[in-house]
């Protein structure tokens, strides 16, 4: 599981029909320094940005944790097209990386 920030949604004129109720999400993965510091709203440098399959509702700006690759069509009893699967929305993290 890793945690990222939603910075945008995609919008589909056609959509797979596995994915009705849910919506594909802009995420920019978060590092150790913006994890200790949430407020930090800068975009990663190190990792590229992914899309995430979301039905939670969650928004742009919340930091989310998700999966990625098989773990993400786990929870599905079907075969559904996506890498990345929004398990949760994050309200507080208590890290304090080691200097």
């Amino acid at each position: 599981m890793k945690l990222g920030r939603i910075i945008g949604r995609v919008v589909l004129s056609k959509k797979d029909e596995s994915l009705a109720g849910g919506s594909l999400l802009v995420v920019s993965p978060l590092g150790k320094s913006q994890i200790a510091d949430l407020e930090d709203l800068s975009l990663s440098q190190s990792q590229p940005n992914l899309v995430v399959y979301d039905k939670l509702g969650a928004r742009a700006g919340d930091v989310i944790s998700y999966v990625e690759g098989a773990e993400a069509t786990a929870p599905f009893e079907f075969p559904i097209p996506i890498d990345a699967y929004n398990v949760g929305i994050v309200d507080s993290v208590n890290y304090r990386p080691n200097s």
